[in-house]
């Protein structure tokens, strides 16, 4: 007869009550996680399928719709790992939805019918006159641009970009700068004809002309609408519709251009983008292109993109980059398109 020894556990292994506790805290903590990504990517996505957005938290949760599609995917994994099945059967809604809407901003379009006159736009939100005027008239140089669309334009700004040579490459221009943020121009290398503001009054002043490139006659207009911050955004939605209404009645070819404080996810932009106007980062998909905020955050990549190119029939994207600016909060953004 032999006795019964109690052993002990193998140096490293942890008793079974110890392991019992340490995987529940795991779950506890994995449940949390993913219950926290689970409300946020539903918050945002409610938000995203609201066709009106001109209440602030609505428009800025909006702008968050590519973080919840990627939320969504995690959600969707923890789900299954830890069996949450209402969680996971959600989460598989989310992803389907957000698939639906991320996929084709990141399908190209066709490529441009060949023989098109080429035009090189560009547009550049100054931070309050801050930005360094030689940088952007090397970036006017070097990348060869017709057209320069100026946001947050200061007198200082306007003086500093005509003494670094701006006006010998590009020495047509509409609009004006002024103190403060609400200061826009248009630059362009060929003369520009029946410079207006937008007929409706807007919160800062959205000039717009006409240029004729080889025969063809194209409407640029100048964008920037006020952010959508608390108590903004009425106003934002308001500059938003008088942009729709530009849109809607339009007879030329267009280009609408600059900081539109807007991503491709908030209603007022897709109502805009409804009227026929195609953006350039979309059309070449690079539809999660970001130009902002470029220096608030220490190195760290841009969050959203809020500066576009949109165009109209009768032109064709053929490509799209962004570019740093020195003391600006916003990349710029280089357009080639190709008139037919």
């Amino acid at each position: 007869m032999t006795a019964e020894v109690e052993s002990e556990p193998a140096e490293g292994v942890p008793a079974p009550p110890r392991l019992w506790r340490l995987r529940r805290r795991s779950r506890a903590l994995g449940r949390g996680v993913v219950g926290l990504l689970f409300a946020g990517a539903v918050l945002v996505t409610g938000a995203r399928l609201l066709v009106f957005d001109a209440m602030w938290p609505i428009a800025i949760m909006t702008v968050f719709a590519p973080y919840a599609a990627a939320a969504s995917v995690v959600v969707l994994l923890g789900a299954a790992v830890l069996r949450m099945r209402i969680t996971l059967l959600v989460a598989l809604g989310l992803v389907v939805v957000h698939t639906l809407w991320m996929l084709p901003r990141l399908t190209p379009a066709g490529a441009p019918a060949p023989g098109g006159t080429r035009v090189r736009v560009m547009t550049a939100n100054a931070y309050f006159g801050t930005a360094d005027a030689a940088r952007i008239t090397a970036l006017v140089v070097r990348e060869r641009v017709d057209v320069l669309a100026v946001q947050e334009l200061t007198p200082e700004l306007a003086a500093g970009l005509d003494r670094a040579g701006l006006s010998r490459e590009l020495p047509y221009s509409a609009g004006h700068g002024e103190p403060g943020a609400s200061g826009l121009a248009i630059y362009a290398r060929r003369p520009l004809t029946d410079a207006r503001l937008l007929p409706e009054r807007t919160t800062m002043p959205m000039p717009g002309a006409t240029v004729e490139i080889d025969g063809r006659r194209i409407r640029l207009q100048g964008v920037h609408t006020i952010p959508p911050m608390r108590g903004q955004a009425g106003k934002w939605a308001h500059d938003m519709d008088a942009l729709r209404r530009e849109a809607e009645h339009r007879t030329l070819p267009t280009v609408f251009l600059g900081d539109f404080n807007a991503t491709l996810d908030n209603a007022s932009f897709r109502a805009l983008t409804d009227t026929g106007l195609r953006d350039a980062h979309k059309e070449r998909g690079r539809g999660l292109a970001r130009t902002w905020p470029m220096a608030h955050f220490h190195g760290l990549p841009p969050l959203f993109g809020i500066d576009h190119v949109l165009v109209t029939g009768g032109i064709d994207v053929v490509s799209v980059s962004e570019h740093r600016v020195t003391r600006t909060d916003h990349a710029a953004v280089i357009a080639e398109l190709a008139l037919r």
